[in-house]
């Protein structure tokens, strides 16, 4: 069961694989991660996949509309680079003091704007580059996390429907078995005035074991199951309870007692889901007597 400090920590995997942890969570996390089997080895699957990244990792290209923002940004700070300098220049062959223009011509001295620093530009571009790729390789690792997690679930799923399947096939294997065996005997249960719609077949052999199949019945409430009984001589032995499907189908494997083995009555009633040691509930299916 996860307890609480797994939900907190579930959100710092990520993160921490990433080395996006200040000093206090990665502390936090150490600790309990030493103490912590499942989410030890959530942590090693975060590893992995970051490791399966860095290997394989794809660059994505920016939707449009990122692109354009980032490149009106960087015009924009040029821009503004470019006038900053220019007014820089200005202002300084504005100052000064009035000379006699001979004076000045021979006294003034060119400015020279010096030159671009491209390398600082290459910088610039290069830490913006360095972001994009930063970014790309956080949604490539959230989708690669999300697609996991959809694998997952859908293994998950698959599972418990071979596990379904499976257990299904077992039943109609023991039903054929039962029902080819040269000793099996086969009663019919029909459904009375409050199942006009149900009815069900219940086979067993000289041991006694037994398996009911049914159809139709009605959906129990909440709580609620149906039951199987034995009658012999207005003797009433109780059997399992069982459940249905959303079309009212189920099946019940179940022994026969030795002495409902000849000329008994076998009925369906609706019981607690616990079972009961008498009918308490309306009768569902009989067989003849």
């Amino acid at each position: 069961m996860m307890h609480e400090d797994c939900k907190v920590c579930g959100e710092l995997l990520a993160a921490s694989v990433l080395t996006a942890l200040d000093p206090e969570d990665e502390r936090a996390l150490a600790t309990h991660l030493q103490r912590c089997i499942d989410c030890r080895s959530e942590m090693g699957a975060w590893e992995n996949t970051a490791a399966l990244l860095a290997l394989d990792a794809q660059p994505l290209e920016p939707r449009a509309l990122i692109r354009e923002q980032i490149l009106q940004r960087v015009a924009a700070a040029e821009s503004q680079l470019n006038n900053s300098a220019n007014a820089r220049l200005d202002s300084s062959q504005d100052v000064g003091y009035y000379e006699p223009s001979s004076r000045r011509e021979d006294s003034v001295i060119a400015f020279q704007r010096s030159p671009q620093n491209v390398w600082a530009s290459l910088g610039s571009f290069g830490a913006i580059a360095a972001a994009l790729v930063f970014v790309a390789l956080i949604i490539s690792l959230l989708l690669l996390w999300q697609q996991n997690s959809t694998s997952h679930r859908e293994l998950t799923r698959l599972s418990n429907q071979i596990t379904e399947t499976q257990a299904q096939l077992d039943r109609e294997r023991a039903i054929i078995a039962l029902l080819t065996s040269p000793d099996a005997r086969m009663a019919k249960l029909a459904g009375t005035n409050i199942a006009p719609g149900a009815h069900a077949m219940l086979a067993y052999d000289k041991s006694g074991h037994a398996m009911l199949m049914a159809k139709g019945l009605p959906a129990a409430p909440a709580g609620m199951a149906y039951q199987l009984w034995y009658i012999k001589d207005n003797k009433k032995m109780p059997g399992k309870v069982f459940t249905t499907d959303a079309a009212g189908n189920g099946t019940l494997e179940d022994q026969v007692p030795a002495s409902a083995r000849e000329a008994a009555v076998f009925a369906v009633t609706l019981e607690p889901n616990t079972g009961v040691t008498a009918p308490t509930g309306s009768i569902y299916l009989v067989s003849a007597s």
